[in-house]
């Protein structure tokens, strides 16, 4: 006598766990899909002292920092609007210190990374997500 009644198909382990595998890597891939197109601006502090109050500016949008300490950074997340522009950094210093340089979209998944050195000097470099790599 059997005291367990069969189960169906679909509810066996050998079934079940590698479907249930299955859904979660691929939408876990999807909702990376997605969030690769933002594109991102980031700036390290590497001047060995406290920067004065920055402004970013790149595809039609600007945003302002507070002081930067040494060695800490800020990230600025650009919205989907606007074209193609250079990014533009501010420090409210006397005179007025300015840079421009690294081409940017506002969608495509790119991240320009800018580090601030002593003198003045500017580190700028673009990479763009692996995700977003094979449809641009």
């Amino acid at each position: 006598m059997n005291p367990n009644p069969p189960r169906h198909w679909w509810l066996r382990k050998r079934v079940l766990l590698p479907l249930l595998l299955l859904v979660g890597v691929s939408g876990a891939g999807v909702i990376s899909f997605l969030n690769s197109d933002a594109s991102t601006i980031v700036i390290y502090n590497e001047t060995g002292k406290t920067l004065a109050p920055l402004r970013v500016r790149a595809c039609g949008q600007e945003r302002s920092f507070p002081a930067l300490a040494e060695r800490e950074s800020v990230q600025f997340t650009l919205q989907p609007g606007g074209g193609e522009t250079k990014v533009a950094v501010d420090l409210a210093t006397d005179p007025l210190w300015k840079w421009d340089g690294e081409l940017v979209r506002p969608r495509g998944g790119y991240r320009v990374t800018i580090r601030l050195w002593p003198d003045g000097q500017v580190e700028a470099f673009t990479q763009m997500s692996w995700w977003r790599q094979p449809f641009n």
